[in-house]
């Protein structure tokens, strides 16, 4: 009998301080799942052989969490917040499932069609229902905006941190996916809300993340590993002084606002606003610095 032919593939966090590689037939789809961890995270998940997964750099540099069902035990990198994987024990054995958001050379948008021809998990269905925690704080939106603005509330998977929003409907708000390195392996779903519309409690949990040219500051729960929000930065005299003045107005107003991912938003399903009101941007991946890993 045959065997399927069988092809390597090599996947990282995206600071490279864990690196591993899969050797599996071709990999044509992945799976999603509806779980509240799942969905918040964005996993595209493989469920390989244990042996087909091997650990090249940083064994046992990952944090773990473990949501409230305790059936897997999630891992991400401390210091840049990539989620990795999770694993599992079933009837007695271990098992491993691997995020392919994480994979090298690795297009997720090309797969059949995306983001995975298998429909989600019911993983909502198994275990206690998640519930959210409340916002502890008042209503942001001042007696004439109620009419206008809806409130949103948000927070991380374990709730240490919390947010609030006031905004136009989603379906009405510039929605945004790109290729970018850091944004493909958190799934992210961004929005560009104004700062002052935006108010965040626990903000002592969330990790900070910077690289390339430093223009964002990715954070994300430092429990759960949840990607939250991006903090615009300026990136200095050194990069800004070639620029046109219609670059550097685009700075100015940039530094205003605190990019949220919606997908830690609260009763909203991200399936509904991808099918009616997402951009994707194909073209980030080539904004140089160009991602390397070593």
């Amino acid at each position: 009998m045959a065997t399927t032919p069988l092809k390597t593939y090599y996947g990282n966090c995206h600071c490279a301080a864990f690196k591993f590689s899969l050797k599996v037939p071709e990999i044509t789809n992945g799976q999603a799942c509806n779980c509240s961890i799942c969905s918040k995270k964005g996993y595209l998940w493989l469920y390989p052989p244990n042996e087909a997964f091997t650990v090249e750099r940083g064994e046992g540099s990952l944090t773990e969490y473990h949501s409230a069902n305790k059936m897997f035990t999630h891992k991400f990198c401390p210091t840049c917040g990539t989620p990795i994987m999770a694993m599992a024990v079933m009837n007695g054995s271990e098992m491993i499932a691997i995020n392919l958001r994480t994979l090298r050379d690795f297009d997720v948008w090309a797969l059949d069609p995306y983001p995975n021809p298998n429909p989600p998990m019911n993983g909502a269905a198994h275990g206690p229902a998640y519930v959210p925690p409340k916002y502890p704080g008042p209503d942001i939106r001042t007696e004439a905006e109620k009419g206008e603005l809806k409130l949103y509330t948000g927070n991380c998977h374990c709730g240490a941190v919390v947010l609030s929003l006031k905004s136009k409907p989603l379906s009405e708000v510039h929605v945004m996916e790109d290729d970018c390195s850091i944004c493909v392996r958190n799934a992210n779903l961004l929005i560009y809300p104004q700062t002052t519309h935006i108010a965040i409690h626990g903000s002592e949990h969330l990790t900070g993340y910077v690289f390339g040219q430093r223009t964002y500051e990715h954070k994300f729960c430092s429990i759960c590993g949840v990607s939250v929000c991006l903090k615009p930065l300026d990136p200095g005299e050194e990069y800004t002084k070639d620029w046109p003045p219609e670059r550097r107005k685009e700075l100015t107003q940039r530094l205003k606002t605190t990019t949220i991912n919606i997908r830690v938003l609260q009763d909203v399903d991200v399936r509904d606003v991808k099918e009616v009101k997402i951009e994707r941007d194909n073209e980030m991946s080539g904004v140089p610095p160009l991602y390397t890993v070593d």
